[in-house]
C-alpha cells in the first residue's frame, strides 16, 4: 500500500526524524536517505488478528523507482487502544476488538516553509474477540438469605487476559430457589439448593458453576447512620446501614441495595453514589435540592433525607496581558519562576520554532522578550528550571542531526541564558519531558520509550546513572513527574506506573527505580477506547491524569480526553474515585496548587477546577469548575482559535501558554476556597 493518508492523531510509538535546520530555511538533502522516499509500502493492506495474538506486519520506504531506501528513519505510529505494534519484530498485537490502523511516517523539513512534508504509508487493523478461554469469578457471599438481592462479578478470560465487552449468560438450576438476571443479579427466593452457572456465550469452554444454599434471613431490622453531613454539592456524604437480626445482633452478610429518590432536585442524574463494602455507601450530590436516600434488605428498609445547597458562583477570568510570539512559531510549554537577580521571568518553548524565549514579567501587564535560545531541534517541547533557579532543562526533538537530547542552560542571568552543555547520549530519539531533582534530571525518552536518569551535578558534562522501562514491547513513555521520592510516569495505554526513587517504601533509590504500583484504564469514545495517559501530577492524596486523543472519530473540533483523579493514599493500590471531563475538547498539561487544577484544555482554553476535600464522580457536573478563560484573539500563528498547552499560577496570577498565540497572563478573582 502507497501513500495513503493515515497520520492523523494516532498513537507516537517509535519516531526517527530526519534533517532539520535551526535557521527555519532550506536544507541540502543530498546526503539524506529519506529525502529519496517518496512513498511507504506495507507487507499486507489490513491485518486481521484476535485479541491476544499477534500477526506480521512490515514496511518499506520507496523511491521512486520503486526501490528499497533501506537507510531511510519511519516514524511508527498506532492509533486508539486496540492493537499494538513492534516496529522492532514487525508484529500487530490485538489488545481489544475494533478497528483502528498502523501509520508509518518518512519526515523532511518543508523546503519552503515552516513545517515538514511527511511521505505516508500504513495499514488498517481488525481485532477480533478471542474466545473465551475461562471465566473468572470475583469474591462471593458467604451465605444467601431468602428475599435478598446479590450481585455476583464474573469476567471472560482468554489466555489469561480479560475480554473486554465478552458476553456472559447466567442461568439457575432451581429459579424457584434462586433466581438468575443478567448481569450476575441474584434473587434468593426460598431456602434450598441450587446451581447457578456462567457461561461465555461466544464459547462453549468457558464455563463455572456456583453451588448455592439459601437460608431463612435472620434480618428484623435496618437502620441508617451519617458520619457527615454536605453542605454543597460535590462534598462527599457516607451512609452506613444496620442490619440486625431480632436479638439486635448485626447480621454483617446481608448485603444492602441502596436507593435514591430525587424529592425536588433534578435532573435524574442529580446523585452519584457507590457501594463500599456490604453495608455502606458514599453519595455525592450533582445538583442542589433535597434527596430520600433508602437502605434496603429484602423487605426491610430505612430512610433518611438530605438537603444540598450549591457551590459557590464560578469566577470570572481576566485578562492582564498577551505576549504574542514571532509569526509562525507555535508555544509549546512554559515556567514561571523570579529570577537570582530578584526579577521575575517566564521561558517557553516553541514548535517548528527551534528555541526558546525568556519573557521578562517583573511588569505583568508588559511581558517583554528579552532573550532567546537556539537549538538543533524544531521542536522544543518542555522546559523545566530547577528550585535554586540556576539551571534550566530544555529538551528537542527533530534535530538536524539527530543527536536529539536535553540542553543545560545556565539561568544566574535569568534575563540571557547560556547554553552550559548538550547531552544526546542515548537519547538521540527525542526527549518530550524531564523533572528536575537536585543534580538529577529524569527524561522521557521517546527512542527507547524508557526514563533516563540524567546527572547534572557538573552541568557541562552530564552523565547517564540510571534507567528504567515497562518490559512490554508497545509501550510508549510520555512524560514524568516527581515528588517526596516517588516518580509517576504517564504510560500511554499502561497508564499511570508509580516508582520509589528514595521514597523508601520499595526500596528505590533515585538511580535505581523500584516499581510501586500502575493503574491503567480505557477511555470509550463511541466503539473506539483509548487509554493515552500523557500527563501525571501528585496532590495530596491524589494523582491527577490526563488524556491526549487525536484521530478520533468523535474528533471533529480537535483532540479529546479528560482528567483522571485516582486516590493514592494507599500509593501500592490506586483507584480511580473522580474525572473532570469537558465535553469536545481534549486535556493537556496540569497545575495543582492551594486546591485547584489548572489546566490547559486545548481547544476549552485554560479551565480552573476546585479539588479541596474528598474528591468522588464527575466533577464537572458537580459544578466544581470555577473559572473559564479562551485563549485566543486575531493574533498568532491560527488566528481566533484556542489551543491552551499549559498553565501555572504565579504571584497571584494565571500565566498559560497558547499553541496558537503565545504567551497569557490572567488574574482570577474570587476568595480562597473553603474545603
Amino acid at each position: 500500500m502507497k501513500g495513503r493518508d493515515v497520520g492523523a492523531g494516532i498513537l507516537l510509538l517509535t519516531v526517527f526524524v530526519a534533517g532539520t535546520r535551526s535557521d527555519l530555511h532550506a536544507q541540502d538533502t543530498t546526503d539524506n536517505p529519506d529525502a529519496r522516499v517518496v512513498s511507504v509500502a506495507s507487507s499486507v493492506d489490513t491485518v486481521y488478528v484476535a485479541v491476544g495474538e499477534k500477526a506480521p506486519l512490515t514496511f518499506t520506504a520507496l523511491d521512486a523507482d520503486g526501490k528499497p531506501v533501506p537507510d531511510a528513519y519511519m516514524g511508527v505510529y498506532i492509533g486508539g487502544a486496540e492493537a499494538g505494534y513492534d516496529k522492532d519484530s514487525g508484529q500487530v498485537v490485538g489488545l481489544a476488538p475494533g478497528l483502528t490502523n498502523v501509520a508509518v511516517r518518512v519526515r523532511l523539513p518543508n523546503e519552503r516553509a515552516i513545517g515538514f512534508s511527511d511521505t505516508w504509508g500504513g495499514a488498517m487493523i481488525v481485532v477480533t474477540q478471542a474466545l473465551a478461554t475461562d471465566i473468572r469469578l470475583g469474591k462471593l457471599p458467604r451465605r444467601y438469605y431468602a428475599g435478598l438481592t446479590y450481585h455476583l462479578d464474573a469476567r471472560a478470560l482468554a489466555s489469561g487476559h480479560e475480554l473486554e465487552g465478552a458476553e456472559l449468560q447466567w442461568t439457575s438450576s432451581d429459579p424457584a430457589v434462586i433466581e438468575v438476571w443478567a448481569g450476575g443479579v441474584l434473587e434468593a427466593r426460598k431456602p434450598g439448593a441450587a446451581t447457578v452457572s456462567v457461561e461465555s456465550v461466544d464459547s462453549g469452554i468457558a464455563r463455572r458453576q456456583i453451588e448455592v444454599t439459601v437460608y431463612p434471613s435472620p434480618v428484623s431490622e435496618v437502620s441508617l447512620a451519617s458520619a457527615s453531613q454536605p453542605g454543597r454539592v460535590g462534598d462527599v456524604v457516607r451512609y452506613e446501614a444496620d442490619v440486625v437480626d431480632i436479638n439486635g445482633e448485626s447480621v454483617a452478610d446481608a448485603p444492602v441495595i441502596w436507593s435514591v429518590t430525587n424529592l425536588d432536585a433534578q435532573p435524574f442524574d442529580a446523585m452519584w453514589y457507590e457501594t463500599e463494602g456490604a453495608h455502606a455507601a458514599a453519595f455525592v450530590p450533582n445538583e442542589p435540592g433535597r434527596y430520600r436516600i433508602t437502605a434496603n434488605v429484602g423487605s426491610h428498609r430505612a430512610h433518611t433525607e438530605l438537603t444540598v445547597a450549591s457551590r459557590p458562583e464560578r469566577r470570572t477570568i481576566t485578562l492582564v496581558a498577551h505576549g504574542v510570539a514571532p509569526t509562525g512559531q507555535a508555544t509549546t510549554d512554559l515556567w514561571v519562576f523570579s529570577g537570582l537577580d530578584g526579577r521575575d521571568y517566564a521561558y517557553t518553548g516553541t514548535y517548528h520554532g527551534n528555541l526558546i524565549y525568556a519573557w521578562d514579567v517583573t511588569d505583568p501587564s508588559t511581558p517583554t522578550i528579552v532573550d532567546s535560545v537556539s537549538f538543533d531541534g524544531r521542536r522544543v517541547n518542555d522546559v523545566k528550571i530547577n528550585t535554586a533557579r540556576t539551571i534550566a532543562i530544555v529538551t528537542s526533538e527533530h534535530a538536524a542531526n539527530r543527536r536529539n537530547g536535553i540542553t543545560v542552560l545556565d539561568i544566574s542571568e535569568p534575563a540571557h541564558p547560556k547554553r552550559l552543555s548538550h547531552y544526546s547520549e542515548g537519547l538521540t530519539g527525542g526527549v518530550h519531558n524531564t523533572w528536575i531533582v537536585g543534580d538529577l534530571v529524569y527524561a522521557v525518552h521517546y527512542g527507547t520509550r524508557a526514563l533516563h536518569i540524567i546527572d547534572i551535578s557538573n552541568p557541562e558534562a552530564p552523565t547517564e546513572v540510571g534507567r528504567w522501562q515497562l518490559e512490554n514491547s508497545d509501550r510508549f513513555l510520555h512524560d514524568v513527574m516527581v515528588q517526596d521520592g516517588l516518580a509517576y510516569l504517564s504510560y500511554w495505554n499502561d497508564g499511570v506506573v508509580m516508582l520509589d526513587v528514595g521514597n523508601g517504601i520499595k526500596g528505590g533509590t533515585p538511580t535505581e527505580p523500584a516499581f510501586v504500583s500502575q493503574l491503567a484504564y480505557r477511555y470509550r469514545l463511541g466503539s473506539e477506547a483509548y487509554g493515552n495517559t500523557h500527563h501525571a501530577i501528585r496532590y495530596g492524596n491524589y494523582v491527577f491524569t490526563g488524556d491526549e486523543i487525536f484521530g478520533c472519530a468523535e474528533c471533529t473540533n480537535g483532540p479529546r480526553g479528560y482528567i483522571h483523579a485516582i486516590d493514592v493514599s494507599d500509593v501500592e493500590n490506586p483507584r480511580e474515585v473522580a474525572f473532570y471531563r469537558v465535553p469536545e475538547a481534549g486535556a493537556h498539561n496540569i497545575w495543582a496548587e492551594d486546591d485547584k487544577l489548572f489546566i490547559g484544555y486545548y481547544q476549552a482554553g485554560l479551565r480552573v477546577v476546585d479539588v479541596s476535600g474528598e474528591l468522588r464522580g464527575d466533577l464537572y457536573r458537580q459544578g466544581r469548575e470555577l473559572a473559564v478563560f479562551m485563549t485566543e484573539d486575531s493574533s498568532g500563528t491560527s488566528p481566533n482559535t484556542t489551543d491552551t498547552w499549559g498553565a501555572q499560577p504565579y504571584k497571584g496570577l494565571i500565566y498559560a501558554s497558547d499553541g496558537n498565540s503565545g504567551l497569557w497572563i490572567t488574574r482570577m478573582e474570587g476568595q480562597a476556597l473553603v474545603p
